[in-house]
Protein backbone atom coordinates (compact mmCIF):
# COMPACT_ATOMS: atom_id res chain seq x y z
CA UNK A 1 0.00 0.00 0.00
CA UNK A 2 1.40 3.29 -0.82
CA UNK A 3 2.76 6.32 1.57
CA UNK A 4 -0.22 8.23 0.96
CA UNK A 5 -3.09 5.94 1.19
CA UNK A 6 -1.56 4.73 5.02
CA UNK A 7 -1.67 8.56 5.70
CA UNK A 8 -4.90 8.80 4.43
CA UNK A 9 -6.23 6.09 6.74
CA UNK A 10 -4.95 7.83 9.54
CA UNK A 11 -6.40 10.97 8.88
CA UNK A 12 -9.98 9.32 8.29
CA UNK A 13 -9.34 7.80 11.48
CA UNK A 14 -8.87 10.86 13.34
CA UNK A 15 -11.97 11.91 11.79
CA UNK A 16 -14.05 9.08 12.71
CA UNK A 17 -12.54 9.41 16.49
CA UNK A 18 -13.59 13.03 16.44
CA UNK A 19 -16.83 12.32 14.94
CA UNK A 20 -17.99 9.45 17.85
CA UNK A 21 -17.37 12.18 20.70
CA UNK A 22 -19.39 15.37 21.50
CA UNK A 23 -17.05 17.43 18.83
CA UNK A 24 -18.03 21.41 16.66
CA UNK A 25 -20.23 20.28 13.79
CA UNK A 26 -22.22 17.37 15.58
CA UNK A 27 -23.04 18.56 19.22
CA UNK A 28 -24.06 15.25 20.72
CA UNK A 29 -21.01 12.52 18.65
CA UNK A 30 -22.18 10.54 16.48
CA UNK A 31 -21.82 7.02 18.43
CA UNK A 32 -21.72 4.73 15.45
CA UNK A 33 -18.52 6.14 14.52
CA UNK A 34 -17.02 4.72 18.42
CA UNK A 35 -17.08 1.11 16.77
CA UNK A 36 -15.34 1.59 13.08
CA UNK A 37 -12.86 4.60 14.30
CA UNK A 38 -10.06 2.52 14.75
CA UNK A 39 -10.44 -0.02 11.42
CA UNK A 40 -8.23 2.68 9.36
CA UNK A 41 -6.00 2.94 12.21
CA UNK A 42 -4.90 -0.81 12.77
CA UNK A 43 -5.12 -1.24 8.36
CA UNK A 44 -2.39 1.34 8.41
CA UNK A 45 -0.46 -0.09 11.13
CA UNK A 46 -0.23 -3.90 9.23
CA UNK A 47 1.69 -2.34 6.17
CA UNK A 48 3.72 0.20 8.07
CA UNK A 49 7.19 0.51 9.00
CA UNK A 50 8.20 0.91 12.51
CA UNK A 51 9.44 4.57 11.73
CA UNK A 52 6.49 4.87 9.73
CA UNK A 53 4.48 4.28 12.11
CA UNK A 54 6.09 6.17 14.73
CA UNK A 55 5.05 9.15 12.41
CA UNK A 56 1.24 8.59 11.89
CA UNK A 57 0.98 8.08 15.64
CA UNK A 58 2.42 12.16 15.72
CA UNK A 59 -0.17 12.88 12.98
CA UNK A 60 -2.85 11.13 14.77
CA UNK A 61 -2.24 12.68 18.30
CA UNK A 62 -2.10 15.79 16.93
CA UNK A 63 -5.07 15.94 14.86
CA UNK A 64 -7.76 13.42 16.79
CA UNK A 65 -6.85 15.35 19.80
CA UNK A 66 -6.01 18.53 18.31
CA UNK A 67 -9.58 18.23 16.82
CA UNK A 68 -11.74 17.15 19.64
CA UNK A 69 -9.65 19.29 22.06
CA UNK A 70 -9.59 22.31 20.22
CA UNK A 71 -11.06 24.33 23.29
CA UNK A 72 -8.56 24.68 25.41
CA UNK A 73 -7.22 27.29 22.90
CA UNK A 74 -9.72 29.31 24.68
CA UNK A 75 -7.84 28.87 27.92
CA UNK A 76 -4.36 29.28 26.32
CA UNK A 77 -2.82 29.19 23.17
CA UNK A 78 -0.24 27.47 24.83
CA UNK A 79 -1.58 25.43 26.80
CA UNK A 80 -3.54 24.02 23.19
CA UNK A 81 0.18 23.38 21.81
CA UNK A 82 1.70 22.58 24.76
CA UNK A 83 -1.01 19.55 24.49
CA UNK A 84 -0.74 18.60 20.60
CA UNK A 85 2.82 18.31 21.59
CA UNK A 86 2.72 16.13 24.21
CA UNK A 87 -0.31 14.14 22.48
CA UNK A 88 1.66 13.72 19.21
CA UNK A 89 4.68 11.98 20.81
CA UNK A 90 2.52 9.91 23.20
CA UNK A 91 0.61 8.61 20.18
CA UNK A 92 3.49 8.03 18.42
CA UNK A 93 5.20 5.53 21.29
CA UNK A 94 1.81 4.01 21.41
CA UNK A 95 1.80 3.19 18.02
CA UNK A 96 5.51 1.94 17.97
CA UNK A 97 3.89 -0.51 20.46
CA UNK A 98 0.83 -1.72 18.01
CA UNK A 99 3.64 -1.86 15.17
CA UNK A 100 5.71 -3.89 17.19
CA UNK A 101 2.31 -6.25 18.23
CA UNK A 102 1.68 -6.80 14.44
CA UNK A 103 5.41 -7.66 13.93
CA UNK A 104 5.33 -10.28 16.90
CA UNK A 105 1.80 -11.98 16.45
CA UNK A 106 1.14 -11.26 13.21
CA UNK A 107 -2.39 -12.89 12.60
CA UNK A 108 -4.04 -12.70 15.54
CA UNK A 109 -2.01 -8.97 15.71
CA UNK A 110 -5.42 -6.84 15.33
CA UNK A 111 -7.21 -7.76 18.50
CA UNK A 112 -3.58 -7.30 20.26
CA UNK A 113 -3.55 -4.18 18.84
CA UNK A 114 -7.37 -3.45 20.39
CA UNK A 115 -5.87 -5.25 24.13
CA UNK A 116 -3.20 -2.59 23.74
CA UNK A 117 -5.23 0.31 22.86
CA UNK A 118 -7.76 -0.24 26.14
CA UNK A 119 -4.74 -0.70 28.16
CA UNK A 120 -3.28 2.60 27.05
CA UNK A 121 -6.78 4.14 27.13
CA UNK A 122 -6.69 3.42 31.17
CA UNK A 123 -2.99 4.12 31.93
CA UNK A 124 -3.72 7.70 30.10
CA UNK A 125 -6.32 7.94 32.98
CA UNK A 126 -3.31 7.70 35.94
CA UNK A 127 -0.95 10.22 37.94
CA UNK A 128 -0.43 13.64 37.95
CA UNK A 129 -1.46 14.04 33.97
CA UNK A 130 -4.27 11.55 34.18
CA UNK A 131 -6.76 12.80 31.77
CA UNK A 132 -9.82 11.10 30.83
CA UNK A 133 -11.42 12.72 27.66
CA UNK A 134 -11.73 11.42 24.70
CA UNK A 135 -12.03 7.42 25.57
CA UNK A 136 -13.78 5.46 23.16
CA UNK A 137 -16.72 4.31 25.10
CA UNK A 138 -17.98 8.11 26.68
CA UNK A 139 -18.91 8.17 22.59
CA UNK A 140 -21.60 5.67 23.39
CA UNK A 141 -23.37 7.90 26.55
CA UNK A 142 -26.51 8.52 24.75
CA UNK A 143 -27.20 5.25 24.15
CA UNK A 144 -29.13 4.13 27.45
CA UNK A 145 -28.89 0.23 26.10
CA UNK A 146 -25.85 -0.23 25.57
CA UNK A 147 -24.46 1.88 28.62
CA UNK A 148 -25.79 -0.12 31.10
CA UNK A 149 -23.24 -2.96 31.11
CA UNK A 150 -20.93 -0.18 32.30
CA UNK A 151 -22.39 -1.49 35.91
CA UNK A 152 -20.24 -4.19 35.27
CA UNK A 153 -17.34 -3.19 34.35
CA UNK A 154 -16.89 0.66 33.88
CA UNK A 155 -16.72 2.75 30.88
CA UNK A 156 -13.45 0.30 30.18
CA UNK A 157 -15.97 -2.72 29.12
CA UNK A 158 -17.74 -0.05 26.08
CA UNK A 159 -14.47 1.09 24.91
CA UNK A 160 -13.26 -2.61 25.02
CA UNK A 161 -16.26 -3.55 23.02
CA UNK A 162 -15.38 -0.53 20.22
CA UNK A 163 -12.10 -1.52 20.11
CA UNK A 164 -12.60 -5.24 19.43
CA UNK A 165 -15.21 -4.24 17.33
CA UNK A 166 -13.19 -2.10 14.99
CA UNK A 167 -10.17 -5.25 15.40
CA UNK A 168 -12.36 -7.90 13.60
CA UNK A 169 -13.51 -5.61 11.14
CA UNK A 170 -9.92 -4.58 10.18
CA UNK A 171 -9.03 -8.06 10.13
CA UNK A 172 -11.17 -8.47 7.35
CA UNK A 173 -10.42 -5.70 5.87
CA UNK A 174 -7.12 -6.38 5.33
CA UNK A 175 -8.16 -10.06 4.28
CA UNK A 176 -10.64 -8.63 2.02
CA UNK A 177 -7.63 -6.52 0.50
CA UNK A 178 -4.99 -9.09 0.29
CA UNK A 179 -7.10 -11.18 -1.53
CA UNK A 180 -9.04 -9.20 -4.31
CA UNK A 181 -5.76 -7.47 -5.25
CA UNK A 182 -4.77 -10.78 -5.68
CA UNK A 183 -7.56 -12.38 -7.00
CA UNK A 184 -9.10 -12.78 -11.07
CA UNK A 185 -12.04 -9.86 -10.96
CA UNK A 186 -14.94 -12.39 -11.91
CA UNK A 187 -17.83 -12.11 -9.45
CA UNK A 188 -17.47 -16.23 -8.50
CA UNK A 189 -14.42 -16.06 -7.73
CA UNK A 190 -14.93 -12.92 -5.85
CA UNK A 191 -17.98 -14.14 -3.50
CA UNK A 192 -16.02 -17.87 -2.95
CA UNK A 193 -13.27 -15.87 -1.20
CA UNK A 194 -15.76 -13.44 1.10
CA UNK A 195 -17.41 -16.45 2.19
CA UNK A 196 -13.76 -18.14 2.99
CA UNK A 197 -12.82 -14.87 4.68
CA UNK A 198 -16.35 -14.54 6.57
CA UNK A 199 -15.91 -18.17 7.63
CA UNK A 200 -12.39 -18.10 8.57
CA UNK A 201 -13.62 -15.29 11.20
CA UNK A 202 -16.02 -17.02 12.23
CA UNK A 203 -15.36 -17.30 15.88
CA UNK A 204 -14.66 -13.79 16.52
CA UNK A 205 -18.24 -12.66 14.66
CA UNK A 206 -19.89 -15.44 16.90
CA UNK A 207 -18.46 -13.76 19.96
CA UNK A 208 -19.07 -10.17 18.61
CA UNK A 209 -22.69 -11.13 18.30
CA UNK A 210 -23.22 -12.66 21.51
CA UNK A 211 -21.73 -9.68 22.98
CA UNK A 212 -23.81 -7.49 21.54
CA UNK A 213 -26.81 -9.69 21.97
CA UNK A 214 -25.97 -9.73 25.41
CA UNK A 215 -25.38 -6.38 26.13
CA UNK A 216 -28.71 -5.29 24.40
CA UNK A 217 -30.87 -8.01 26.21
CA UNK A 218 -29.04 -6.48 29.80
CA UNK A 219 -29.61 -2.94 28.57
CA UNK A 220 -33.21 -3.81 27.93
CA UNK A 221 -33.99 -5.80 31.41
CA UNK A 222 -32.02 -3.12 33.59
CA UNK A 223 -34.10 -0.07 32.05
CA UNK A 224 -37.20 -1.77 32.35
CA UNK A 225 -36.95 -3.01 35.91
CA UNK A 226 -39.00 -2.21 38.51
CA UNK A 227 -37.66 -0.33 41.14
CA UNK A 228 -39.03 -0.96 44.32
CA UNK A 229 -39.80 1.63 47.05
CA UNK A 230 -37.52 4.77 46.64
CA UNK A 231 -37.11 8.02 48.71
CA UNK A 232 -37.55 11.35 46.67
CA UNK A 233 -35.43 14.15 47.00
CA UNK A 234 -36.68 17.91 45.54
CA UNK A 235 -33.14 19.53 44.81
CA UNK A 236 -32.97 22.84 42.54
CA UNK A 237 -29.47 23.46 40.14
CA UNK A 238 -28.85 27.03 39.58
CA UNK A 239 -27.11 27.88 36.23
CA UNK A 240 -25.92 32.02 36.28
CA UNK A 241 -23.85 31.98 33.03
CA UNK A 242 -21.01 33.46 34.74
CA UNK A 243 -18.09 34.82 32.92
CA UNK A 244 -15.13 33.27 34.87
CA UNK A 245 -12.42 35.45 32.79
CA UNK A 246 -13.81 38.71 34.75
CA UNK A 247 -12.85 39.33 38.19
CA UNK A 248 -13.34 42.02 41.07
CA UNK A 249 -15.85 42.96 43.60
CA UNK A 250 -18.23 44.48 41.12
CA UNK A 251 -18.44 41.29 38.92
CA UNK A 252 -18.64 39.34 42.42
CA UNK A 253 -21.60 41.22 43.22
CA UNK A 254 -23.03 40.44 40.21
CA UNK A 255 -22.64 36.84 40.55
CA UNK A 256 -24.19 36.38 43.53
CA UNK A 257 -27.26 38.90 42.60
CA UNK A 258 -28.14 36.42 39.46
CA UNK A 259 -27.40 33.73 41.86
CA UNK A 260 -29.99 34.57 44.50
CA UNK A 261 -32.36 36.11 41.90
CA UNK A 262 -32.50 32.37 39.59
CA UNK A 263 -32.92 30.89 43.38
CA UNK A 264 -35.58 32.82 44.08
CA UNK A 265 -37.34 32.58 41.63
CA UNK A 266 -36.75 28.41 41.55
CA UNK A 267 -37.40 28.29 45.17
CA UNK A 268 -40.93 30.17 44.35
CA UNK A 269 -41.93 28.14 41.28
CA UNK A 270 -40.96 24.83 43.65
CA UNK A 271 -41.44 25.82 47.33
CA UNK A 272 -41.07 22.22 48.34
CA UNK A 273 -37.31 22.09 47.05
CA UNK A 274 -34.99 20.85 49.87
CA UNK A 275 -31.58 21.39 48.78
CA UNK A 276 -29.97 23.85 46.10
CA UNK A 277 -27.00 23.54 44.17
CA UNK A 278 -24.63 26.45 43.28
CA UNK A 279 -21.65 25.81 40.55
CA UNK A 280 -18.27 25.61 41.25
CA UNK A 281 -16.49 28.76 42.89
CA UNK A 282 -19.97 30.48 41.79
CA UNK A 283 -19.19 32.34 45.04
CA UNK A 284 -15.48 33.73 44.61
CA UNK A 285 -14.63 35.40 47.81
CA UNK A 286 -13.85 33.11 50.70
CA UNK A 287 -17.02 33.15 52.90
CA UNK A 288 -15.80 32.37 55.83
CA UNK A 289 -12.46 34.32 55.69
CA UNK A 290 -14.30 37.81 54.78
CA UNK A 291 -17.01 36.94 57.40
CA UNK A 292 -14.30 36.90 59.99
CA UNK A 293 -12.60 40.24 58.56
CA UNK A 294 -15.49 41.99 59.82
CA UNK A 295 -16.80 45.12 58.02
CA UNK A 296 -13.50 46.54 57.44
CA UNK A 297 -13.21 44.14 54.23
CA UNK A 298 -15.44 45.83 51.35
CA UNK A 299 -16.26 42.12 50.61
CA UNK A 300 -18.23 41.26 54.25
CA UNK A 301 -21.14 43.42 53.46
CA UNK A 302 -21.76 40.94 50.08
CA UNK A 303 -21.29 37.74 52.14
CA UNK A 304 -23.53 38.98 54.75
CA UNK A 305 -26.45 39.23 52.21
CA UNK A 306 -25.70 35.53 50.56
CA UNK A 307 -25.69 34.40 54.41
CA UNK A 308 -28.86 35.88 55.48
CA UNK A 309 -30.67 34.71 52.57
CA UNK A 310 -29.33 31.09 52.77
CA UNK A 311 -30.60 31.30 56.30
CA UNK A 312 -34.01 33.02 55.31
CA UNK A 313 -34.65 30.14 52.63
CA UNK A 314 -34.60 27.86 55.26
CA UNK A 315 -33.20 25.41 52.63
CA UNK A 316 -30.14 23.56 52.49
CA UNK A 317 -27.24 25.30 50.10
CA UNK A 318 -24.39 23.46 48.42
CA UNK A 319 -21.92 25.72 47.31
CA UNK A 320 -18.70 26.44 45.29
CA UNK A 321 -16.25 28.49 47.14
CA UNK A 322 -13.08 28.75 47.69
CA UNK A 323 -11.74 28.16 51.07
CA UNK A 324 -8.29 29.61 52.46
CA UNK A 325 -7.27 28.37 55.60
CA UNK A 326 -4.20 29.69 57.62
CA UNK A 327 -1.20 27.18 57.80
CA UNK A 328 1.22 29.48 59.93
CA UNK A 329 3.11 29.86 56.68
CA UNK A 330 4.15 32.70 54.21
CA UNK A 331 0.69 31.71 52.14
CA UNK A 332 -2.52 29.95 53.13
CA UNK A 333 -3.82 26.56 52.17
CA UNK A 334 -6.50 27.50 49.52
CA UNK A 335 -8.86 24.81 48.37
CA UNK A 336 -11.24 24.59 45.86
CA UNK A 337 -14.32 23.54 47.82
CA UNK A 338 -17.64 22.51 48.19
CA UNK A 339 -19.18 24.21 51.29
CA UNK A 340 -22.67 22.97 52.72
CA UNK A 341 -24.82 24.94 54.68
CA UNK A 342 -28.13 24.23 56.57
CA UNK A 343 -30.35 26.21 58.33
CA UNK A 344 -31.44 23.15 60.13
CA UNK A 345 -27.93 22.56 61.40
CA UNK A 346 -27.55 26.61 62.35
CA UNK A 347 -24.18 26.40 60.44
CA UNK A 348 -25.43 29.46 58.67
CA UNK A 349 -24.47 32.68 60.79
CA UNK A 350 -21.82 32.30 61.44
CA UNK A 351 -20.46 30.63 58.89
CA UNK A 352 -19.58 27.12 59.68
CA UNK A 353 -20.20 24.67 56.78
CA UNK A 354 -19.80 21.23 56.44
CA UNK A 355 -17.00 21.34 53.54
CA UNK A 356 -15.17 18.95 50.94
CA UNK A 357 -12.08 20.07 48.90
CA UNK A 358 -11.56 18.60 45.84
CA UNK A 359 -8.85 15.89 45.92
CA UNK A 360 -8.32 15.85 42.06
CA UNK A 361 -6.71 18.98 40.67
CA UNK A 362 -5.98 20.31 37.47
CA UNK A 363 -2.42 19.82 36.31
CA UNK A 364 -0.59 23.19 35.77
CA UNK A 365 -4.18 25.34 36.20
CA UNK A 366 -5.14 24.09 39.43
CA UNK A 367 -1.97 21.84 40.91
CA UNK A 368 1.66 21.23 40.46
CA UNK A 369 3.84 19.07 42.96
CA UNK A 370 7.28 19.65 41.99
CA UNK A 371 8.07 22.95 43.07
CA UNK A 372 11.27 21.61 44.11
CA UNK A 373 12.04 20.04 41.00
CA UNK A 374 11.01 22.41 38.35
CA UNK A 375 11.28 25.90 40.68
CA UNK A 376 11.23 28.39 37.26
CA UNK A 377 8.26 26.39 35.85
CA UNK A 378 6.60 26.72 39.26
CA UNK A 379 7.36 30.53 39.32
CA UNK A 380 5.61 30.76 35.84
CA UNK A 381 2.60 29.26 36.50
CA UNK A 382 2.32 31.71 40.30
CA UNK A 383 2.69 34.48 38.03
CA UNK A 384 0.44 34.01 34.88
CA UNK A 385 -3.35 33.52 35.05
CA UNK A 386 -3.39 30.39 37.18
CA UNK A 387 -4.18 29.79 40.87
CA UNK A 388 -2.98 26.68 42.58
CA UNK A 389 -4.61 25.10 45.10
CA UNK A 390 -4.07 22.79 47.55
CA UNK A 391 -5.58 18.84 47.12
CA UNK A 392 -8.12 18.24 49.63
CA UNK A 393 -7.86 13.93 50.87
CA UNK A 394 -11.23 13.11 52.41
CA UNK A 395 -13.84 11.44 50.57
CA UNK A 396 -16.58 13.09 52.03
CA UNK A 397 -20.14 12.33 52.54
CA UNK A 398 -22.44 14.67 53.41
CA UNK A 399 -25.96 13.27 55.16
CA UNK A 400 -28.81 16.17 55.24
CA UNK A 401 -32.19 16.00 53.91
CA UNK A 402 -32.77 12.54 54.09
CA UNK A 403 -29.84 12.21 51.32
CA UNK A 404 -26.25 10.76 51.62
CA UNK A 405 -24.80 12.52 49.40
CA UNK A 406 -20.76 13.58 47.60
CA UNK A 407 -20.37 16.49 45.17
CA UNK A 408 -17.08 15.75 42.92
CA UNK A 409 -16.36 19.22 41.77
CA UNK A 410 -15.57 19.91 37.84
CA UNK A 411 -13.82 17.02 36.06
CA UNK A 412 -13.27 14.78 39.35
CA UNK A 413 -16.69 13.05 37.62
CA UNK A 414 -14.73 12.21 34.52
CA UNK A 415 -12.76 9.91 37.04
CA UNK A 416 -14.76 6.69 37.63
CA UNK A 417 -12.74 5.61 40.02
CA UNK A 418 -12.94 8.26 42.34
CA UNK A 419 -16.99 8.95 42.28
CA UNK A 420 -17.11 5.04 42.82
CA UNK A 421 -14.94 6.14 46.58
CA UNK A 422 -17.59 8.24 46.93
CA UNK A 423 -20.20 5.82 46.87
CA UNK A 424 -18.19 3.53 48.94
CA UNK A 425 -18.26 5.72 51.92
CA UNK A 426 -22.01 5.24 51.52
CA UNK A 427 -22.84 8.36 49.54
CA UNK A 428 -26.46 7.59 47.53
CA UNK A 429 -26.44 10.55 45.24
CA UNK A 430 -23.31 12.89 43.16
CA UNK A 431 -23.92 16.55 42.96
CA UNK A 432 -21.76 17.54 40.55
CA UNK A 433 -20.35 21.63 40.58
CA UNK A 434 -18.72 22.16 37.54
CA UNK A 435 -17.55 25.41 35.66
CA UNK A 436 -16.54 25.45 31.64
CA UNK A 437 -17.44 28.66 31.07
CA UNK A 438 -14.09 29.52 30.09
CA UNK A 439 -14.36 27.36 27.55
CA UNK A 440 -16.98 28.85 25.43
CA UNK A 441 -17.82 25.42 23.44
CA UNK A 442 -21.13 23.48 23.45
CA UNK A 443 -19.27 20.65 22.38
CA UNK A 444 -16.75 20.90 25.77
CA UNK A 445 -19.42 20.74 27.97
CA UNK A 446 -20.81 18.08 26.31
CA UNK A 447 -17.86 15.87 26.45
CA UNK A 448 -17.97 16.63 30.26
CA UNK A 449 -21.48 15.52 30.64
CA UNK A 450 -20.51 12.17 28.60
CA UNK A 451 -18.64 11.00 31.43
CA UNK A 452 -20.49 12.08 33.74
CA UNK A 453 -23.60 9.79 32.41
CA UNK A 454 -21.15 7.02 33.29
CA UNK A 455 -20.44 8.14 36.22
CA UNK A 456 -24.26 7.09 37.50
CA UNK A 457 -24.73 4.12 35.43
CA UNK A 458 -21.51 2.79 36.86
CA UNK A 459 -22.60 2.49 40.47
CA UNK A 460 -26.54 3.12 39.99
CA UNK A 461 -26.63 6.34 41.36
CA UNK A 462 -28.30 9.38 40.48
CA UNK A 463 -27.18 12.65 39.87
CA UNK A 464 -27.45 16.57 39.77
CA UNK A 465 -24.96 18.83 38.18
CA UNK A 466 -24.97 22.26 38.72
CA UNK A 467 -22.53 24.25 36.28
CA UNK A 468 -21.83 28.02 35.55
CA UNK A 469 -22.71 27.91 31.99
CA UNK A 470 -24.02 24.05 31.15
CA UNK A 471 -24.59 21.16 31.59
CA UNK A 472 -27.04 21.87 34.11
CA UNK A 473 -28.70 19.03 34.78
CA UNK A 474 -30.07 15.73 36.11
CA UNK A 475 -28.89 11.85 35.66
CA UNK A 476 -31.16 9.16 36.78
CA UNK A 477 -29.70 6.15 37.81
CA UNK A 478 -30.04 4.14 34.56
CA UNK A 479 -27.86 7.02 32.58
CA UNK A 480 -30.65 8.50 30.86
CA UNK A 481 -30.42 12.85 31.12
CA UNK A 482 -33.75 14.24 32.79
CA UNK A 483 -34.27 18.75 32.88
CA UNK A 484 -31.16 19.70 31.00
CA UNK A 485 -30.99 23.43 31.07
CA UNK A 486 -30.04 25.26 27.55
CA UNK A 487 -26.04 26.09 27.73
CA UNK A 488 -25.06 29.98 28.43
CA UNK A 489 -28.10 31.28 29.67
CA UNK A 490 -28.94 32.32 32.79
CA UNK A 491 -31.53 29.24 34.33
CA UNK A 492 -31.92 26.67 36.79
CA UNK A 493 -33.40 23.00 36.85
CA UNK A 494 -35.57 21.19 39.38
CA UNK A 495 -36.31 17.56 39.76
CA UNK A 496 -37.56 15.39 42.30
CA UNK A 497 -34.40 12.52 42.75
CA UNK A 498 -35.74 9.25 43.19
CA UNK A 499 -33.34 7.34 45.14
CA UNK A 500 -33.95 3.54 46.05
CA UNK A 501 -34.28 2.66 50.00
CA UNK A 502 -32.51 -0.63 49.03
CA UNK A 503 -29.20 0.31 47.53
CA UNK A 504 -27.42 -2.88 46.14
CA UNK A 505 -23.67 -2.85 45.00
CA UNK A 506 -22.51 -2.91 41.32
CA UNK A 507 -19.98 -5.00 40.47
CA UNK A 508 -17.95 -1.74 39.48
CA UNK A 509 -19.06 0.05 42.84
CA UNK A 510 -17.23 -2.72 44.76
CA UNK A 511 -14.44 -3.84 41.94
CA UNK A 512 -13.42 -0.66 40.28
CA UNK A 513 -11.42 -1.09 37.52
CA UNK A 514 -10.94 -4.81 37.61
CA UNK A 515 -11.19 -4.75 33.77
CA UNK A 516 -8.15 -2.64 32.44
CA UNK A 517 -5.92 -4.43 35.19
CA UNK A 518 -7.23 -7.67 33.95
CA UNK A 519 -6.33 -6.79 30.31
CA UNK A 520 -2.77 -5.58 31.41
CA UNK A 521 -2.10 -8.80 33.14
CA UNK A 522 -4.18 -10.91 30.05
CA UNK A 523 -1.51 -8.67 27.64
CA UNK A 524 1.72 -9.73 29.77
CA UNK A 525 0.42 -13.26 30.19
CA UNK A 526 0.17 -13.31 26.13
CA UNK A 527 3.95 -11.97 25.54
CA UNK A 528 4.94 -14.47 28.11
CA UNK A 529 3.47 -17.30 26.20
CA UNK A 530 4.63 -16.41 23.00
CA UNK A 531 8.12 -15.52 24.05
CA UNK A 532 8.48 -18.87 25.45
CA UNK A 533 6.95 -20.95 22.52
CA UNK A 534 9.47 -18.82 20.24
CA UNK A 535 12.35 -19.90 22.78
CA UNK A 536 10.99 -23.77 22.52
CA UNK A 537 10.66 -23.35 18.75
CA UNK A 538 13.95 -22.53 18.39
CA UNK A 539 15.60 -24.85 20.40
CA UNK A 540 13.51 -27.48 18.48
CA UNK A 541 15.07 -25.96 15.56
CA UNK A 542 19.00 -25.83 16.82
CA UNK A 543 18.54 -29.80 18.71
CA UNK A 544 17.15 -30.95 15.23
CA UNK A 545 20.36 -29.30 13.51
CA UNK A 546 22.61 -31.05 16.03
CA UNK A 547 20.67 -34.43 15.61
CA UNK A 548 21.29 -33.71 11.74
CA UNK A 549 24.94 -33.23 11.89
CA UNK A 550 25.34 -35.61 14.44
CA UNK A 551 23.94 -38.19 12.03
CA UNK A 552 26.26 -37.17 9.21
CA UNK A 553 29.61 -37.63 11.12
CA UNK A 554 28.16 -41.29 12.21
CA UNK A 555 27.66 -42.12 8.56
CA UNK A 556 31.09 -40.69 7.64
Amino acid sequence: MKWYFRILLVIIAALFFNLAHPNIVFENGISFFAFIALIPLFVSIRYSSISFSFFSGLLYGALSYGLLFSWIGTYSSYAMIIGVIAFSLLFGLLFIALKASDLFFKKKSFYIMALIWCIFEYLKTKGFLGFSYGILGYALWKSPLLIQCAKFGGVWLLSSLCAFTSALFASISYAAYASFSSTPSYSSKKVSTILYILKSHFISIFILLISFTGIVIFGFYSINKTQGPVKKIPVLCVQNNTDSNKYGTDVYKKDVSTLISLTQEGIKKHPETAIVIWPETSVVPPIEMHYSNGEQDERYDLIKKLLLFIKDTGKCFVIGNQRSVDNGGLYSDDYNSCLVFDSMLENVIPPEPLVYAKNHLVPFTEYFPYEKAFPSLYEKLLDGDTHLWTPGHEKTVFDLRNVKFSTPICFEDSFGNLCRSFVNNGAECLFNLSNDSWSGKRFCQKQHLSMAVFRSVENEVPSARSTASGVTCFIDLRGRIVDEVEQFCEDYAFYNIEIPMKKNQTPYTRFGDWLPIFEIILLCLIILFNFLRYIVKKLAITSSILVEKKGKKEVK
